[in-house]
């Protein structure tokens, strides 16, 4: 090798351990998050409401970053606001009223709880009152890849949209009975449908009425039904 070329191959040599050294790494992968409403019929005299709870994004039981909700002329009493919550996490929660002078009023009943997901619809809670757990359970045959789901009149069941609606679960030593628990309204009618999601994203609805159900003032409630 000429003498002369020497320095031109070093550099190179050089130049190139710089640009594998500092080659970028790959990101490591983030939590997904959902959107999930916060909706609450509350009478306030002036209060303002406000959200908090156990995750980082509800002030962690901070009330000074507890989460604002809002309503219209037209919407009071109902009060909502949407926060980004990490999928799969067990969120506890509490609504709390403000004062104009900034006396704070916890909800005096146990902890609100949900799990986020995709699928969940928002909440459809009532100022310091314990929802019911209502157990749906369905017997329903299904093809390859389908998935039964329940939806209904209130947010909690995706207010009749199959994209919000609440999905039921099965496994081998309990098909074709397909189950899901969910907390709603007490001393409430919802009305409710189960359906049938198929691989390629269209929905099969059952046949018949809407289903109608009243909820119990406190506890739990399991319905057994049939597909139709």
């Amino acid at each position: 090798m000429p003498a002369a070329w020497r320095p031109v191959l070093m550099l190179a040599v050089l130049l190139a351990g710089l640009i594998v050294g500092t080659a970028p790494h790959a990101r490591a992968g983030t939590t997904q998050d959902a959107s999930v409403t916060f909706h609450v019929q509350a009478t306030t005299e002036g209060e303002t409401l406000l959200v908090s709870g156990s995750a980082p994004q509800l002030g962690a039981w901070d009330p000074a970053k507890a989460v604002p909700l809002g309503t219209t002329a037209s919407a009071y009493p109902h009060w909502s606001t949407s926060v980004q919550l990490p999928v799969g996490a067990s969120v506890q929660y509490k609504y709390i009223k403000r004062s104009p002078t900034g006396t704070l009023t916890w909800e005096s009943i146990p902890n609100r709880t949900l799990t986020v997901s995709q699928d969940a619809p928002g909440n459809d809670d009532r100022w310091n009152v314990s929802p019911a757990t209502v157990t749906f359970q369905a017997t329903a045959t299904t093809d390859w890849g389908q998935n039964l789901y329940v939806t209904g009149n209130l947010p909690d069941l995706g207010s009749w949209d199959p994209a919000k609606a609440l999905p039921l679960t099965t496994g081998s030593a309990t098909y074709p009975q397909w189950s899901g628990a969910h907390q709603l309204p007490p001393n409430t009618t919802v009305q409710y449908k189960y359906l049938k999601k198929n691989p390629d994203g269209t929905v099969t609805w059952e046949n018949g009425d809407n289903r109608t159900v009243f909820t119990p003032s406190t506890g739990t409630l399991t319905l057994n039904d049939i597909w139709r």
